[in-house]
Formats: structure tokens, C-alpha cells, sequence
């Protein structure tokens, strides 16, 4: 690995607890935090590899264990930091059908995954409306997501990458 690549990955993960951080302590809404943290993965596949993507991940969430509440370590392992490179595995396929199909199964693993791990750690089981009702929300809001993420990953491309 060179130097460059790792020294760019450090800074991806140290920006990735910074905003992670943010969202443990700021009263404003926590997904739009999330997901601006979600957003750098994406580009770390951009500007550097998907392996250094993978080692971003992997160090921010073990990282986030231990240094924030696991409230928002739940959230970013167990779906808003892994979804970047998910996204990037199902964007290669080129075909939008399959792509909303995939990442909607992906979502409903993770969502899955997700509320079995934050019941299990945090012993939360209480939601206000009924699960079928949740399901359906959850499906647009993760479509409003996934496009609210493909348009700053384009931001990025078109106005940033070929200036840094």
C-alpha cells in the first residue's frame, strides 16, 4: 500500500469520526449527519481504491466503538458506512432495474440486521406504528437516501475530484 493511499485513508477516517461525532452532539437531524458521513466512503472509492474504502470502513466503525456512543456506531456499521461500497458493487452493473432491485434487498438485510443488533444492544423494541406501515416508510425514505447520496457523490465528481 503506498504511503499516499494511507495517509489519504487517515484522513477519510478521521473526517468520518468528526462527523460522527457531530451527529452525537448536535441537536439537528441525525440521518442527514449520517448520510453526509456515508458520503465518504463513495469517494474514497473514487479517489483511491474500494480496498482503501474497505479499510476506511472497517477502521471508522471500530473507531467509533470506542470513542462514541454506540447509538451512532449501531447506525454507521450497520448500514449508513457499509451502503457506500454496496452502492459502488451495484452501480458497476449499469442497469437500472437490477440496481434498484438489489439495493433494496440490500437495504431490507441491513434494515433487517440493523434493528436486530439495536435491540439486541440497546434493548430498543418499541415503534409506534405498526411494522408493515415502518417497512413501507423505510423503503421511501432509503430511495430518498440512496438519490440524496447519488447526487452529492456527482457533486463531488463534477465539481471537486479533478481540483484536488
Amino acid at each position: 500500500m503506498k504511503v499516499n493511499n494511507l495517509t489519504q485513508s487517515a484522513v477519510f477516517i478521521t473526517l468520518t469520526l468528526i462527523i460522527l461525532y457531530f451527529s452525537s452532539i448536535l441537536p439537528i437531524n441525525t440521518l442527514s449527519i449520517l448520510t453526509i458521513a456515508s458520503c465518504l466512503i463513495p469517494i474514497c472509492v473514487i479517489k483511491i481504491s474500494l480496498r482503501n474504502a474497505i479499510l476506511v470502513y472497517v477502521s471508522s466503525t471500530i473507531l467509533s466503538f470506542l470513542i462514541l456512543p454506540i447509538k451512532f456506531s449501531i447506525y454507521y456499521g450497520a448500514f449508513f458506512g457499509i451502503y457506500g461500497i454496496i452502492k459502488y458493487l451495484i452501480e458497476k452493473l449499469n442497469s437500472l432495474f437490477l440496481e434498484i432491485i438489489l439495493k433494496l434487498i440490500s437495504f431490507n438485510l441491513l434494515l433487517t440486521f440493523s434493528y436486530l443488533l439495536i435491540k439486541a444492544l440497546l434493548g430498543l423494541n418499541n415503534i409506534n406504528i405498526s411494522l408493515f406501515t415502518f417497512i413501507i416508510l423505510a423503503q421511501f425514505a432509503f430511495l430518498i437516501f440512496d438519490y440524496a447520496l447519488t447526487l452529492i457523490i456527482s457533486f463531488y465528481l463534477n465539481r471537486i475530484h479533478k481540483h484536488v
